[in-house]
């Protein structure tokens, strides 16, 4: 299981990535995320992405995401999160991350609504 400090594993972004290349041009899906035809091959290719890179991977992967699945996958749900609390120092972030899961799940038990799968299994992410 990805750790707070890994949201979205890169293989998924790189599988995403892909996928996305395959079903539209290299040049597009640069367009697309936000970066260089040559930096999303390398990417491809296997290599790390700069920090600035992954932020940008990581809002592609939430649009492309949002508009592909019904549902939100813990590990969208912990990209997200990361966006949210990502600019707190790491103790801070996975104590800021708690808090807006509990905003979260009380609002829901407020109104009577389902409490998302993903709740869960972010908070055994964040405290464990």
């Amino acid at each position: 299981m990805p750790s707070p400090k890994q949201p979205t594993p890169v293989q998924a972004l790189r599988e995403a990535a892909r996928s996305f290349v395959d079903a539209t041009s290299l040049r597009q899906a640069a367009r697309d995320i936000g970066m260089s035809p040559t930096g999303l091959r390398g990417f491809l290719d296997g290599a790390a992405p700069y920090v600035k890179t992954e932020r940008k991977l990581m809002a592609w992967y939430l649009r492309e995401g949002a508009g592909q699945f019904q549902a939100v996958t813990p590990d969208a749900a912990q990209t997200a999160m990361r966006l949210l609390v990502g600019h707190f120092a790491a103790g801070q972030a996975s104590e800021a991350a708690l808090e807006v899961l509990d905003v979260v799940e009380r609002r829901c038990r407020a109104v009577q609504a389902p409490v998302p799968g993903w709740v869960p299994e972010l908070r055994d992410r964040y405290a464990g």
